[in-house]
């Protein structure tokens, strides 16, 4: 609850902050946290693989093969497969966001809280992509060629609305506590007026640092080491720095490559996201199963 508080204050004070920023500031501050604490929270991968094999090595190094070549696997998608990689990531993400959410607030994970999580990950990336259809359709156009209407958009959002609302009320008797219906209406139109008034990376930005980077540190932290202290997250930091640096270095030839294809680096900017996030999305599945 403590948590959630926070992340309310701190998301509208940076709804606050966008009205007196210029987009060119935005970026560099939207840049700025997801190249810190928004890659920071996958940088651990490799540690919560170990931790998932309890320190066996044979099934580590299996693991850690297959977490490398899927990386290798999706960038490779991303260039001859563009669009169907986009709709993978879409997907990834979408359940990512939406288990993030929802899963501390179940009993039981099973599949209709499954859907739900791909409900309220659409609902989220629905309201994102409709509010900045322009800006998202010019994304997708320069990654793929293809362009889709407005109300491709608008039809994927209000099926978020549908599935959340349905695999929601089936699982009223899955969660921990009554769900706090006001709360989550009300976040719902807090995202809608941030994501309105905010640039697309921006609103992203905002959305993937406080509610969903942040809560996933605290998570994986509290697995690791069992609780959450400054011991604990100075070993989080540890364990985690040199393969940050590694997607930094990954980012830096990402930059290159656009500036020698001409291509506008925030495009390259979201495949090179999507190739580090799906293997991150399956790491947390496990870790969140267990």
């Amino acid at each position: 609850m403590k948590s959630s508080i926070f992340g309310l204050f701190l998301t509208v004070f940076l709804l606050w902050l966008t009205q007196r920023l210029s987009v060119t500031y935005e970026s560099y501050l939207a840049y700025g946290l997801i190249l810190t604490v928004g890659i920071f929270h996958g940088a651990n991968d490799i540690s919560l693989i170990r931790f998932l094999n309890k320190g066996s090595t044979s099934h580590f190094t299996k693991y850690l093969l297959f977490y490398l070549l899927l990386v290798l696997f999706t960038c490779f998608i991303f260039i001859k497969l563009p669009l169907i990689a986009l709709f993978i990531f879409v997907a990834f993400s979408c359940y990512h966001f939406g288990e993030q959410h929802f899963s501390n607030q179940l009993k039981v994970h099973n599949n209709i809280g499954n859907f739900l999580y791909v409900g309220y990950g659409i609902l989220i990336f629905g309201l994102l992509f409709y509010f900045n259809y322009e800006a998202t359709s010019s994304i997708i156009k320069e990654l793929t060629g293809f362009v889709f209407a407005e109300i491709y958009y608008l039809v994927f959002f209000l099926i978020g609305i549908v599935v959340t609302g349905i695999f929601g009320y089936l699982s009223l008797s899955n969660f921990k506590k009554e769900v706090e219906l006001f709360r989550e209406i009300f976040l719902i139109l807090l995202f809608a007026l941030l994501f309105k008034l905010a640039s697309l990376l921006w609103a992203f930005a905002i959305y993937f640092i406080v509610w969903h980077s942040l809560p996933s540190l605290k998570d994986q932290i509290q697995s690791l080491y069992g609780n959450v202290n400054t011991k604990s997250f100075i070993g989080y930091v540890k364990s985690s720095i040199i393969y940050w640096l590694i997607s930094l270095i990954g980012l830096v030839v990402v930059y290159y490559i656009s500036e020698s294809l001409n291509i506008r680096f925030i495009t390259l900017f979201f495949a090179f996201l999507a190739a580090i996030t799906i293997p991150h999305v399956i790491v947390m599945y496990y870790l969140n199963k267990n």
